[in-house]
């Protein structure tokens, strides 16, 4: 993260905090448990001593008896409740870091965004999120008992036999030591197991998204080839992985043998040389597994942490980037009276902290309704830039930009109604009502007849045998580029926009679709500001407000007067 307090935030330690009660209340339900288990085990040992050597009859032990179902009901009622504590915080945790990230996106807005390929974003918003929550779910309430549970038994067996306590003391802390070296390299293989991961989703959604290119070139059989390639390096860093994690087991299962089987031969003798007591070497016995049974589930879950790690370092990635959008983008509008009738840009200067061309500095310039304006120059020269400037896509660093009513008076930027219509506007697979009801959930069949006729589509679309429930295809692909424009465009004016922005309308398209674009375009500069980049002199001809872009500076070239 680029700042010390984002770095800190996005902390596995810093996210415990979101949960905070749920794992108070997984450890304390799980301690509860802890306590009644080894209860429930002295109980058994004292039932075992008193039915085998001190000869009292089956009828005399009832009570006891019900004491053990009791106590072992008790500790399965806490165990499960401490269970679903700990998998409710980890769902609560996960939900809310992708609901951050998908906050993130929004802030970044579609500059910052292209700064990753889209495919790392669908992979640190899906695999990332979902591996926080077995950490949280299990490893963190079992790091827990690993402490309490054990603490709990070696108070028991330090009143019940000297040198079962130094056994189980002196070997117990050895399994986390031991654990902890083999999990150096565990965070290694597993930071290389994300890498392979995001590498093929990434590679996987190029292959899609240029399928017909791919086939074009009748490159099928070798991008066939490279996502195998992509997949095998996956499974061989999974397989890595999940060696490691055998091996931590191993070592745990070997230091938790050798130390029982220690307890069990000490005993064994004194019991032979009779300085022992059954029922404490009976009771020993029964909590030595179970001295040891957290640290195996803290084990069988470490991975976990490890796998949290790596997914961490993926959100810190998708948090660096840098908050581009302004405030107002990805939120509803407030509502104003009042029309939007001219956008007055002073001493305008904004850019990209990458430093990269398409600067603008200290633009001056008014668009007005009723004008068709059109923004000119060479590529790089700045003229995207201010588009996003205006959109909100992009932070001013300096100067101002703001709305006038017909009355003259000031309508705060962030209450204006903006549409955007991107150089390659993109259709979801879905019919056209679904593509254009992006931009208005609500909207009626005939809000959508209308913004079609004000995008001169509507005809197309009642020509087609099923009209607005039509599919589009995967990226728009029944159709082509002037109707995927206009349909763009229909979306748009379905927000009914005060400011309405276009970038390169006419690019790809023959004479007669960017005239008739440009037709459609001066239609729609009489219900609000229209602003468009291009290169196309149809489109610059019949503009009237043409402005040259420059090395990010703005000269007015031609301007007719408002009717």
């Amino acid at each position: 993260m680029q700042s010390s307090q984002s770095q800190t935030q996005w902390q596995l330690s810093g996210l415990t905090r979101r949960a905070r009660g749920l794992f108070g209340a997984s450890v304390t339900l799980g301690s509860a448990a802890a306590v009644l288990f080894v209860w429930q085990l002295s109980l058994l040992a004292h039932l075992v001593d008193d039915l085998t050597f001190q000869g009292r009859a089956l009828v005399s032990v009832e009570g006891e008896f019900f004491k053990i179902i009791a106590s072992s009901a008790g500790f399965l009622v806490l165990q499960w409740l401490a269970d679903m504590a700990g998998a409710e915080a980890g769902l609560r945790i996960s939900t809310s870091v992708q609901q951050d990230g998908l906050k993130q996106l929004f802030r970044a807005g579609p500059v910052g965004c292209a700064m990753q390929p889209t495919g790392q974003l669908v992979t640190t918003l899906t695999e990332a999120t979902t591996a926080l929550e077995p950490y949280f779910a299990q490893y963190i309430p079992r790091a827990a008992m690993m402490v309490v549970l054990p603490l709990f038994i070696l108070a028991r067996v330090f009143t019940l036999d000297g040198w079962s306590f130094v056994v189980l003391a002196c070997t117990g802390p050895l399994i986390p030591l031991f654990m902890a070296l083999v999990g150096y390299s565990a965070q290694s293989v597993m930071d290389r197991q994300w890498v392979q991961l995001v590498l093929m989703g990434s590679s996987f959604m190029d292959y899609l998204k240029g399928l017909r290119t791919v086939r074009l070139f009748a490159q099928t059989q070798n991008s066939i080839k490279a996502m195998t390639a992509q997949t095998e390096a996956h499974r061989r860093a999974t397989l890595s992985v999940m060696r490691i994690a055998f091996l931590t087991s191993a070592v745990l299962e070997f230091f938790a043998s050798l130390s029982i089987a220690l307890v069990a031969v000490i005993f064994g003798a004194r019991l032979l040389s009779g300085t022992a007591d059954f029922r404490s070497a009976f009771l020993v016995l029964l909590l030595a597994p179970e001295y040891f049974m957290p640290l195996r589930a803290f084990s069988a879950s470490y991975h976990a942490r490890q796998n949290a790690n790596a997914a961490a370092k993926r959100l810190a990635d998708l948090f660096s980037l840098p908050a581009y959008a302004a405030p107002r983008y990805g939120i509803e509008y407030s509502k104003h009276a009042n029309t939007v009738t001219a956008l007055t840009c002073h001493m305008l200067s904004a850019g990209y902290a990458s430093g990269k061309t398409g600067q603008v500095n200290h633009v001056t310039a008014t668009f007005y309704k009723g004008q068709l304006s059109v923004l000119v120059g060479e590529s790089g020269a700045g003229k995207t830039t201010l588009l996003r400037a205006i959109l909100g896509f992009l932070p001013l660093s300096s100067g101002t930009c703001t709305a006038f009513a017909q009355n003259g008076q000031t309508i705060a930027l962030h209450n204006c109604r903006m549409a955007w219509v991107p150089q390659r506007p993109l259709l979801v697979f879905g019919t056209i009502a679904e593509n254009l009801r992006i931009a208005a959930p609500h909207a009626s069949l005939a809000d959508l007849h209308y913004v079609a006729e004000q995008a001169d589509i509507l005809s197309f679309i009642q020509s087609l045998p099923q009209g607005f429930e039509t599919q589009v295809g995967e990226r728009g692909a029944n159709f082509s580029g002037g109707q995927l424009k206009r349909l763009a465009l229909a979306r748009a004016l379905l927000r009914k926009p005060d400011i309405l922005c276009v970038d390169e309308p006419t690019a790809h398209l023959n004479s007669e679709s960017a005239t008739s674009i440009t037709q459609t375009l001066s239609r729609c500069a009489r219900d609000c500001i229209v602003i468009a980049a291009t290169h196309q002199d149809t489109l610059i001809n019949g503009a009237d407000q043409v402005l040259y872009v420059s090395q990010g500076h703005v000269t007015s070239l031609r301007e007719r007067a408002v009717a």
